[in-house]
């Protein structure tokens, strides 16, 4: 069955042609048959009847091809019309603006999308403008976009419109089209409503902002009194700690002053709540305008407020700032109707005199207000009664002393000592503290300038010595060695001239060998050294023990002169350790000191070593033996234990 008849012009051509050839071909046939056989001459018609049936059949091949050009065409076209009804069903069924614009901005195609916004059919919209379209306005924002897709760029920008009775924010593209030779024809322009999108993104920026605020409310409720506005007992201890750190890294002086209001009972019962909740409001207003900027107030909780003061060059800049405190708090209030009358009574703990640790500082601070209350109110009070120059105070705390002796109150902590090379424990540092029974667990730094004072230094110092080298016996038969135990004596227990005999008596006492035991003692006491105390160290070191130096750095002996002495280790001053490796010069120190140290033999130990920065600098620089938090904070003799026996620091 023929799918295709051919067209009957084309086909008479065809037969028309196939006749000549068949003619053509049987007159040549003829005339040359009588030329073969000799009968004839060579046939003059020959080439012309040949050229007749070539023309012929170029004829037929010619229409026969043409006819089959003319078939592809129009089956391309049949494609390309097929093609274009898709394009145009899908284009009508997207919900965006899709349009094809020449260069005088005339529409040559659109959606239906158009006509649903702006309500022109497809075929009024042909040669409209955008102009007429979207009107003069959006139209005079739009044209510069067009200016640069005529240009032959790709354009996105977005705008506001409010055809179709509402507003809708439109997202346009806009891609050139392009003749062979580049010449901008046109532009293909898409439109998408982002209506709905620029709302939820509006939606989310506002709930991300409501969010982040919730959050800084939260956060700030976490840390701050919702009544004054002050911070509280959490963000003061935060911040006491940061305060602490940086005083014992620097060497530097800090106070805390804990504040109790003296009559505010009789004013909350006597006027109410109300009138008690306005007073603590202008007693915060008013620490605020007292203090410096650097410095940091709470309220604790009740009547109770805190002010530390950071950085201060000694602890008597404390008292004046609680001197200006009573005046400005002694001050007549007026709150609402009623006048109101209030003093305050203060205590004073500071950093390095009366500890490190921030618990224990509030706790010495809050006893000394009581104190301050004790004398008559509306003052202040040091807990060191040192800087109180009170001598009855003096001699009660040192009375409490000797009694805490005999009720065994002192005892020991010790902190390990680690070879950082390889993460091995080579030894621990006993250290003094207080349990007080009123004011919690006192850093020697408390008590010990009051036992100097009392004559108690010598004998305590003695039963260190003792409890010391009695633990170091007891870690020994626990299957934990070999281990120093290190023991530090003051310049006191130095110019008592008993060093030697204290050192022979506790090592016989205990039966800890002589080799594992490291005294050191104080530069300081290197400053001038008597004959009696060189005899001393000789003693030490004839019966075994070794000797060391605390504090080394502070320029007070010489490397030959700790030869002379039969020195064996050296401690880098804490003050060079906590400024590595941030500041250059002692960086430059510390480094310079560990050479010498090591090139004459002595063990380096770096004490107070609290981060990785400077674990690494001081590996580098030789130290091998470290001592510090990083590791292991001081504790008791069977929390330090399981430490000891891993043998190993994280």
């Amino acid at each position: 069955m023929v799918r295709r008849l051919i067209p009957l012009g084309p086909l008479l051509v065809v037969l028309g042609a196939l006749v000549l050839i068949v003619a053509s071909g049987t007159e040549i046939a003829g005339s040359l048959r009588g030329w073969v056989a000799g009968q004839a001459p060579w046939p003059r018609g020959v080439l012309l009847d040949a050229l007749v049936a070539g023309s012929a059949f170029l004829l037929a091949i010619a229409v026969l091809m043409t006819r089959r050009s003319v078939i592809r065409t129009a089956k391309v076209e049949e494609a390309l019309r097929e093609s274009e009804e898709r394009l145009r069903l899908v284009a009508n069924n997207v919900p965006a603006l899709i349009s094809y614009v020449d260069r005088e901005q005339r529409y040559r195609f659109s959606n239906r999308t158009y006509d649903d916004w702006f309500g022109i059919s497809q075929e009024r919209m042909l040669g409209r403008t955008v102009a007429e379209v979207f009107g003069e306005e959006h139209f005079s924002g739009m044209k510069p976009h067009f200016d640069r897709v005529l240009a032959g760029e790709e354009v996105e920008f977005e705008f506001i419109t409010t055809e179709g009775g509402r507003q809708r924010a439109l997202q346009v593209a806009c891609v050139p089209h392009l003749a062979p030779e580049g010449t901008v024809l046109g532009f293909y322009m898409l439109g998408n409503d982002v209506t709905a999108l620029k709302r939820a993104q509006e939606d989310l920026r506002f709930a991300a902002i409501q969010l982040q605020h919730d959050a800084r409310r939260l956060e700030f409720l976490a840390h701050h009194d919702t009544l004054t506005g002050l911070p509280n007992r959490a963000m003061f201890q935060e911040r006491a700690r940061e305060a602490v750190a940086h005083a014992r890294r620097h060497d530097k002086t800090a106070a805390v002053l804990f504040i109790d209001l003296d009559n505010f009972k009789q004013v909350n019962d006597g006027l109410g709540h109300d009138v008690g909740d306005g007073l603590l409001k202008v007693i915060a207003s008013r620490l605020r305008a007292v203090v410096r900027g650097d410095d940091f107030i709470a309220r604790i909780g009740g009547d109770e407020f805190c002010v530390l003061l950071q950085d201060i060059a000694e602890p008597r800049e404390a008292a004046t700032v609680a001197q200006k405190l009573i005046h400005e708090l002694g001050k007549a209030y007026r709150i609402g109707e009623h006048p109101v009358s209030s003093g305050a009574s203060i205590g004073i703990a500071c950093v390095p005199q009366d500890g490190h640790d921030v618990a224990t500082l509030l706790r010495l601070a809050d006893a000394a207000m009581y104190r301050a209350k004790e004398a008559g109110r509306n003052g202040y009070q040091f807990f060191s009664v040192v800087l109180n120059q009170d001598a009855a105070a003096a001699a009660a705390l040192a009375d409490e002393l000797r009694a805490g002796i005999d009720r065994n109150e002192l005892f020991l902590v010790y902190q390990p000592r680690i070879d950082i090379a390889t993460r091995q424990v080579v030894g621990a540092e006993a250290l003094l503290r207080w349990r007080h029974p009123r004011y919690g667990v006192l850093a020697p730094e408390a008590f010990l300038p009051l036992a100097d004072d009392t004559g108690l230094l010598v004998p305590i110092g003695a039963w260190v010595l003792r409890e010391a080298c009695a633990q170091g016996r007891r870690w020994m038969d626990a299957g934990i060695q070999p281990l120093s135990v290190v023991v530090n004596m003051t310049a006191r227990q130095l110019r008592h001239g008993t060093l030697a005999e204290q050192v022979r008596a506790a090592l016989e006492s205990s039966g800890l060998p002589a080799e594992s035991l490291l005294i050191e003692v104080p530069e300081t006491v290197l400053r001038q050294i008597p004959d009696q105390l060189e005899e001393g160290f000789a003693g030490v070191a004839a019966i075994g023990a070794r000797l060391g130096v605390d504090d080394f750095g502070t320029g007070y002996a010489s490397l030959p002169m700790l030869q002379r002495l039969r020195m064996s280790a050296v401690c880098i001053d804490r003050k060079l350790v906590s400024g590595v490796p941030v500041d250059s010069e002692r960086a430059g120190l510390a480094k310079a000191l560990i050479a010498l140290a090591r090139g004459l033999s002595f063990d380096v130990v770096a004490k107070g070593v609290e981060t990785h920065a400077q674990r690494e600098f001081l590996a580098e620089a030789g130290c091998r033996v470290c001592q510090g938090d990083l590791f292991a904070a001081p504790g008791p003799a069977d929390e330090v234990e399981p430490f000891l026996r891993a043998r190993r620091a994280a």
